[in-house]
């Protein structure tokens, strides 16, 4: 026998509280009844306590999913290849979409990690220059911290280098033997360069794309207050969409807004599932019988005969 969500282990204090709670009430009532002239038994209190905790503690067992080891089978888990493309430029800091641009793809990020099923997930954090943070994994748990630790303070440097990173992505595919190439990139626009086009069609990358910001864009703040041109003119970053749009497009992939209004990790989930899935594992998965169903039924049941148990009596009273 082992439990399922042991991790639910601190849920134990609501048992505890409650058996403080039930010891206080029941002294509390019987001293209420006692000043009136009648009294409750002391062992009913104690039975009612018993009760109520009992029932507790096995509501609380059920919580953590007591189960028995039935068997294992191998399952073939299907799913594809992806690389993100995370823009960490100086213009990522503005706050024209909420917190400011990086934070927000970074939650944009997570939900697709929600939502994914099979799928090898690497990310690769690029301005200047690119490195691979995260390798090909399906490992979401660890993805997610890889996310948390995603930073504009990452890569030295304020530009948008989008090639760098693709190439990049690219040798790591043909690494893998991956058939379907799919990147999906998190951007606020950057260089305008026919030449990423001409290489990801060469390739056969698909590029999902993800245009971070607003056409009325905002100042990108620094340390020191915020960044200006070499006029002295603070500059405000706006979304160059553009060549994001057509670069998906040539690509055959898609583009998604994502700003204040408009969130489209669902779309892209439901784009993605429509691609063929071309890596395949086979994982051992374990079956197990579960029993939470007895501790809890009963656990209920103890409870609401301790919560309902009631034998009063009046103390007679002679002249």
């Amino acid at each position: 026998m082992e439990f399922g969500n042991i991790k639910d282990l601190y849920f134990i204090i609501i048992p505890l509280i409650i058996c403080i709670f039930t010891v206080i009430g029941g002294n509390k009532r019987s001293k209420i009844l006692r000043s009136i002239g009648w009294y409750s038994e002391n062992k009913l209190i104690i039975l009612k306590a018993i009760l109520i905790v009992s029932g507790s503690l096995l509501v609380f067992l059920a919580l953590l999913s007591p189960q028995k080891l039935k068997g294992k089978t191998n399952m073939e888990i299907k799913g594809n290849d992806l690389y993100v493309l995370m823009d960490i430029s100086k213009s990522m800091l503005s706050k024209d979409v909420y917190p400011n641009r990086l934070d927000a793809s970074k939650r944009e990020l997570k939900d697709i990690l929600t939502k994914l099923k099979g799928d090898r997930v690497g990310i690769i954090p690029f301005s200047d220059s690119a490195y691979i943070q995260m390798p090909l994994t399906d490992d979401y748990f660890m993805a997610n911290n890889y996310i948390d630790a995603i930073d504009s303070s990452l890569i030295s440097g304020g530009g948008t280098k989008l090639l760098t990173g693709i190439e990049l992505a690219n040798k790591s595919f043909e690494k893998t033997q991956s058939k379907n190439k799919n990147i999906i990139i998190f951007t606020d626009g950057g260089e305008d360069n026919s030449n990423i086009i001409d290489y990801v069609k060469k390739n056969k990358i698909k590029v999902f794309i993800f245009g971070v910001g607003t056409d009325e864009g905002s100042v990108i703040p620094i340390k020191d207050g915020f960044i200006k041109d070499k006029n002295g003119q603070i500059v405000v970053s706006k979304l160059n969409d553009k060549f994001l749009k057509k670069l998906s497009q040539e690509s055959g992939g898609d583009y998604y807004s994502l700003n204040n209004t408009q969130i489209n990790s669902s779309k892209f989930i439901r784009d993605l599932d429509k691609l063929e899935k071309d890596h395949k594992r086979s994982n051992e998965v374990k079956i197990y019988t579960k029993y939470y169903q007895y501790p809890l039924s009963l656990g209920i049941l103890l409870i609401l005969i301790g919560y309902l148990l009631r034998k009063k009596r009046k103390e007679e009273s002679y002249v």
